[in-house]
Order: C-alpha cells, then sequence, then structure tokens
C-alpha cells in the first residue's frame, strides 16, 4: 500500500482523504497479524507528494489556489518542510518498494515505511 503524509499529519483541504489513509495504515497492521502466520507480509510505503503524478497537480492546484499563491511557490513551501528540500521521486518509491518485497526485507510486516524526506519523523 501507499499513503501520503496526511495519513498521519492532518491536513487542510484533504477532505476524508486523511482519515481514509490513516486507515488504509490500521488496516496494514491488522494485515500483517491476520497473514503473518502464513508467511504474507503487509507493509505501507508513506511518501510526501509525488510531483511527478497528474495527480498532485490537481492537489498542489488547490492548495495554492486557496492560499492565495502560485503553484511553484506551494510546492517549494512543501519541499521546504522536509529535510532534505525536496520530495520524494516515484523512483524512490518504487526502490523502496522493490526492496521490501525482496527477500533483503523479510523481516518487515506491519510496518510503515517513511519516505516523506523528513517532513514526518517517526
Amino acid at each position: 500500500m501507499h499513503t501520503p503524509e496526511p495519513a498521519r499529519w492532518g491536513a487542510t483541504l484533504v477532505g476524508g482523504m486523511g482519515p481514509a489513509w490513516a486507515a488504509m495504515e490500521g488496516l496494514n497492521r491488522g494485515l500483517s497479524a491476520e497473514f503473518g502466520p502464513q508467511g504474507i507480509r503487509s507493509v505501507v510505503i508513506r511518501s510526501n507528494g509525488l510531483i511527478e503524478t497528474d495527480t498532485i497537480d490537481v492537489v498542489f492546484d488547490l492548495h495554492s489556489a486557496a492560499m492565495g499563491i502560485t503553484r511553484e511557490q506551494f510546492q517549494s513551501f512543501i519541499q521546504n518542510l522536509t529535510h532534505r528540500k525536496r520530495t520524494t521521486t516515484v523512483a524512490e518509491v518504487a526502490n523502496a518498494a522493490a526492496w521490501l518485497a525482496s527477500d533483503r526485507a523479510s523481516g518487515i510486516t506491519g510496518a510503515v515505511v517513511n519516505l516523506t524526506g523528513g517532513l514526518l519523523v517517526d
């Protein structure tokens, strides 16, 4: 599963999606408990807005309009909240997913892997 940071961090203008994403993270823990004895793992990857995606264009446009700033200014605002001063890339999510699916991550289940670049620190 994949969730964005509003699953953990309350955010405006996301409607019911924040609680829905939090529920997905809770479901992950339940799936791990339920299916772990059969050797099935469940993991969530949590990232911040993936700026290469069409979906984030809509989200950033909505937020920037509500704040009365340009999309570029909003993107910069979000990036500056992270420790790395940039958002996570689709490639980083894919790399994490490949590693998590591998035997090298066989001890991980029921966890949320944090790829927010320090926006959230668990």
